[in-house]
């Protein structure tokens, strides 16, 4: 069993920091992975977990270039979710929103635009096994 925890802060230049923090979130299993993506319009496909929404407790997507150029959408393995959603900055989903996406996510398709340059993206979900 894994502890985890999340922290989200948010800092303005010269002024005021807002931060937010869950309680311990008690997890089966925690993935993290790297994948370089190139500047090429070929999605990449990800299993992020093998169950239903429900099962994911965090999901954070981050990235070594973030642009409207590089897109992911959620997908069943059969069905992708209704939207594409922009990788523009880091992002944190919790088990809450999640339940929000069309599909139950167990994999993610991630691409990234010819006008885009290459990058790297970091995944890191804390979930129930199985």
């Amino acid at each position: 069993m894994f502890r985890v925890t999340t922290t989200l802060s948010v800092s303005i230049a010269g002024g005021q920091t807002v931060s937010a923090s869950s309680d311990v979130i008690e997890a089966d299993a925690i993935d993290s992975i790297d994948i370089d993506l190139a500047a090429d319009d070929v999605p990449v496909t990800v299993e992020i977990q093998p169950g239903v929404s429900s099962q994911l407790h965090a999901l954070l997507l981050s990235s070594t270039f973030y642009s409207s150029d590089l897109t992911y959408v959620f997908n069943d393995g059969s069905s992708d979710a209704d939207e594409t959603l922009t990788l523009d900055g880091p992002q944190m989903f919790s088990a809450g929103n999640l339940t929000a996406i069309s599909v139950d996510p167990t994999n993610i398709k991630l691409t990234m635009a010819p006008t885009g340059e290459a990058a790297t993206v970091s995944i890191f979900v804390a979930r129930n096994a199985t």
